[in-house]
């Protein structure tokens, strides 16, 4: 019989902090990644969220949107903003990010956003006669660019946590 102590089943996924992802992590996920859930508050401050398309632009995370939506209104009054964004198939690494939305309209922006759309979407860069047409979807009178400014970064590996636990169940059998 053993001395050793072993923490409670659930000391893992309280003591979540080691695991997180490394900062090349993010960055590979955030740059394949094509989608994110953007939350605002409303007016009375109630929480909304919706998964929208997104682009790292100039390094930033930006979104396009026009101004009949509610996002766009919210980000008017109160600019914070939260982004989640998860490894493409792997919804267990993700990356919470926390900042400012700044709005602007600015059409080399958002042929630079469509460019990024479509090149990520279909593998290589469009021709410059698709990317003029696919700008003309996106290029209302009353579109606007978003983009993140990032004040806090979180992030979460539940495959490491995972992978702790079943060695932490390992050494408990092997203890027995």
């Amino acid at each position: 019989m053993s001395n050793v102590t072993q923490p409670p089943a659930w000391h893992t996924r309280r003591h979540i902090s080691s695991f997180t992802l490394e900062a090349a992590e993010i960055d590979e996920i955030v740059n394949r990644a094509s989608h994110a859930v953007v939350s605002w508050v409303t007016k009375d401050q109630k929480p909304v969220s919706a998964v929208m398309l997104y682009r790292v632009i100039d390094g930033k995370i930006t979104i396009t949107s026009t101004t009949n939506r509610a996002k766009y209104h919210a980000w008017r009054r109160n600019p914070a903003a939260s982004f989640c964004i998860w490894e493409p198939g792997n919804i267990g690494r993700q990356i919470t990010f926390r900042g400012s939305v700044s709005i602007i309209q600015d059409s080399a922006l958002l042929r630079a956003f469509t460019e990024s759309f479509l090149t990520l979407r279909n593998g290589e860069a469009p021709t410059p006669a698709r990317l003029a047409e696919e700008v003309k979807k996106f290029d209302a009178p009353d579109r606007h660019m978003m983009q993140l400014t990032i004040e806090k970064t979180l992030t979460h590996d539940l495959n490491r946590l995972f992978a702790a636990e079943q060695l932490a169940l390992s050494e408990s059998d092997a203890l027995a």
